[in-house]
Order: structure tokens, then sequence, then C-alpha cells
């Protein structure tokens, strides 16, 4: 007789728990980056700025849009098809006193806190590069646009990065410390 008064009530509570994850999963949504895109950056050589771009290799954003903080980012970026803006200047940032990308051929960043003001996101991360791992911060705006469900997502991306503090210091009497990341990136929704 307990037995069956029993079933009833696992069966409830098995039900419950379903439903309260099945409703915690969906609401994050998996996006991606097309492996075709790039990052756009800008240096500075002699004060004069330059720009260049980031092969992205790799990406994942997991976002929750119940609780965006609790959001994940990911980007791989395939250094050794990277461009400075022109050839020497290619060669130069991937050689040995720069990027290394025969030794360190990715650059990775991966979030560890996401807040949100209004449609900006800061997002803290550790940055892989040259072998060191680095906080830093990348700024994220948000289009108007962007609702859940949708299958693609546009966002500018903004960071500065200071190349000294991951030992790419090579050309320093000529070029700038910080590499400033500024690009527009679509997400696509992964079905």
């Amino acid at each position: 007789m307990v037995l069956k008064s029993s079933l009833p009530f696992s069966f409830i509570v098995v039900f419950i728990t379903s439903v309260l994850l099945s409703g915690n999963l969906l609401a994050k949504e998996i996006y991606t980056i097309r492996s075709s895109e790039k990052l756009n950056f800008k240096y500075f050589v002699s004060g004069i700025p330059i720009s260049g771009e980031f092969y992205i290799d790799k990406t994942s954003f997991i976002i929750d849009f119940n609780k965006e903080e609790q959001s994940r980012f990911y980007i791989k970026i395939d250094l050794k098809k990277s461009t400075a803006g022109f050839p020497l200047a290619t060669k130069a940032m991937l050689g040995l006193s720069v990027l290394n990308s025969e030794k360190y051929p990715f650059m990775e960043f991966k979030s560890t806190n996401i807040s949100k003001k209004g449609m900006r996101y800061e997002i803290n991360g550790l940055l892989s590069l040259r072998g060191s791992k680095k906080n830093i911060t990348i700024f994220v705006i948000g289009n108007k646009g962007n609702k859940k469900n949708a299958k693609t997502l546009n966002f500018g991306i903004k960071s500065s990065i200071n190349r000294y503090e991951f030992g790419a210091d090579g050309y320093s009497l000529l070029v700038g410390e910080e590499i400033e990341l500024n690009s527009n990136i679509k997400l696509i929704k992964k079905e």
C-alpha cells in the first residue's frame, strides 16, 4: 500500500524536476560566428594607426537570456592566418619577437564573468597569448534588434590588449604597446 501511494508522488517530483531543468536549458541558446569572419584591430606605428585582422578559428557563445550574467563567451583566433595590414607588418607581427605564431599559433579568450549595463556588456575573462594567460575585459555593445530565439544577433566588440604584458614586445621603438579591437560581429544560432 505504501508503494502505491508513493508512485504518484515520485511521478510528480520527476515531472516537476524535468520541467524546471528543461526551462533552464531552454533559456540558454548557443551561437557561433562563421569561421571565415575576422576581428578588426588597430595598432600604431610611429603614432600612425594601421589596421589588421585576426582570423577567427572557433567560437562558442552560450547566451542565457534569463540570466545574462551566466552567459559564456569563447573565441579562438588562428594567428597564422591573421594579417597586420600589409605583408611586411604581417611578417613582423607573426615573427619571434611579437606573436611567435610558429610556437603559439592560437590566441584564445574565455569569459569568466559577464555584467550588463543597458545595451553594453562587460566580459571579463582570460586571454591566452604567447603561452601567457592574463585577465582582460572586452566591451560588447548589443544591437537593439537582438531578441531571444533570433537566428542571428549583432554586436560590436571593443577592447585593448597591452602586447607587452604577453611578451610581444618586438619593434617597441616603432610600434605602440596597445592593440585595439574594434569590430562588429554577427552571431549565428546553432540549430
